[in-house]
């Protein structure tokens, strides 16, 4: 018997549509933006970047798709004949929202209870959303700069903005960030795990990975700063506290490090406070993520926990042609540490 694919059919009510679905997974195709938009712009590729361990690394190209009848579930995004759009599921081992789930096999299935009333939105909208966009790194390194991607192609002032619904503290970064880009709050609309329907849909594709940043990206950050006025006494070397306690600003007090607390900031505090430094030290964590706003060349030490995290902060150092260094590992902490920062 062969398998049904994911399919589902609409009765327009409005201001939602009533799915017709199967209550059972039903594997969905997965297929690249380019093949599913009915508008497709791509970006001419990226050149690498050099790893501090030997070899190179490519971030994805990016792009502008275009798709009419779209669905977004928890920021993945489903075309009008049912087809997963692969660029918008994240990494391949990225946690995926609970309507959908990956099969032993490989793909993914994708379940959506019949008789369920989708939120529909009319008019054109830019979507920036990703499965665990609700992590200030994610909207900050990898959402965010898509702006920029999207300016390209088309006149920002035309649309309005579905991101993800977030707690007060990020929704107010989140608003803040798009002002950079003249982007109003009233254009703003946060949407949350549940499936919404988009009349019409532009889809800036990801321009970084957990493991691969792009250029381009920390190019429209870095320019962050100046944005906010002078920030001339900024700090150059920055130890970033956490709600954890550490021993190691006693280490690095007497080198000039200055203790700075990004959780009781806002996203401009944030953004001038990293704008100067040339070294920084923290806990891996969304405060430390602001080291985008750093100049090139920086060093950035990391007292990680595990290795997931030490892959993203060390990336995004090389990325910055930086140097990174994780203290998770090292047998003699202290002294790492001094010598880093000599």
């Amino acid at each position: 018997m062969t398998k049904k694919t994911f399919a589902w059919r609409f009765f327009d009510l409005g201001e939602s549509q009533l799915a017709l679905t199967s209550v059972f997974r039903r594997p969905a195709q997965i297929r690249p933006a380019a093949e599913l938009a009915r508008g497709f712009y791509p970006m001419p590729p990226e050149p690498p970047y050099a790893r501090q361990e030997g070899g190179e690394t490519r971030p994805p190209p990016g792009g502008l798709a275009q798709f009419d009848d779209a669905c977004s579930i928890d920021g993945a995004l489903i075309a009008a004949d049912g087809s997963l759009v692969a660029e918008s599921l994240g990494e391949h081992d990225a946690p995926l929202p609970r309507a959908l789930h990956r099969m032993r096999k490989g793909g993914v299935s994708v379940r959506i209870w019949p008789l369920t009333s989708i939120r529909r939105l009319a008019g054109a909208f830019i979507f920036l959303r990703q499965p665990g966009d609700r992590d200030y790194a994610r909207w900050l390194i990898e959402i965010l700069p898509r702006l920029a991607v999207a300016a390209r192609f088309c006149d920002l002032s035309a649309f309005q903005f579905a991101v993800p619904r977030q707690r007060r503290g990020m929704i107010a970064v989140v608003r803040e960030s798009l002002r950079l880009f003249g982007v109003p709050p009233e254009r703003v609309v946060a949407i949350g795990r549940e499936p919404v329907f988009f009349q019409r849909l532009f889809f800036p594709l990801p321009v970084a990975r957990f493991s691969a940043k792009s250029q381009r990206a920390i190019d429209v950050l870095e320019s962050v700063p100046a944005r906010y006025g002078d920030a001339s006494d900024a700090p150059r070397r920055i130890y970033v506290k956490s709600g954890r306690a550490s021993p190691f600003f006693d280490l690095l007090q007497p080198l000039g490090f200055v203790e700075v607390e990004p959780e009781r900031m806002n996203f401009s505090e944030c953004a001038q406070a990293f704008s100067r430094a040339e070294w920084i030290a923290g806990t891996p964590g969304a405060g430390l993520a602001n080291a985008v706003f750093a100049p090139r060349g920086l060093r950035l030490a990391a007292f990680a926990a595990d290795e997931e995290s030490d892959i993203y902060y060390r990336d995004l150092a090389e990325a910055k042609q930086g140097r990174f260094l994780s203290l998770r590992a090292q047998r003699n902490s202290a002294a790492g540490l001094k010598k880093f920062f000599a």
